[in-house]
């Protein structure tokens, strides 16, 4: 085999090799980053797929009769956490009607903090 033809096959492979480790670190990069948006995105259809059973909570315990409840007055709620593990909740409902002007608060740590209004 002639020496130029050893020397051009040679270079032709190196190009070759270039080009497929660029073309390699392009799809290694793109496949990354969708890997990324998938995880970001499962994260936000985790977040927002907690935003239904929020809202039923807090219908459940701002309005009448939604709770089962026994025979001794309890209501009864599952839900599910963060690591979306099962709780029972047990709740005895107390209603204090708010007048005109007042502020409702709760003492943490000693100290009378003001209750916020679930929105």
């Amino acid at each position: 085999m002639p020496e130029w033809l050893e020397i051009g096959v040679s270079i032709a492979f190196a190009i070759a090799a270039v080009f497929f480790f660029g073309k390699y670190r392009e799809k290694a990069a793109a496949l990354h980053e969708c890997e990324r948006m998938k995880v970001r995105l499962s994260n936000d259809l985790n977040r927002y797929r907690d935003v239904k059973r929020l809202r039923t909570l807090r219908d459940a315990l701002v309005s009448n009769d939604i709770l089962p409840v026994d025979d001794e007055g309890r209501e009864h709620l599952l839900l599910r956490d963060g690591e979306m593990r099962l709780h029972h909740l047990v709740l005895r409902r107390q209603c204090i009607a708010i007048g005109e002007g007042e502020k409702p608060t709760y003492t943490k740590d000693g100290e009378e903090q003001p209750v916020r209004e679930l929105v």
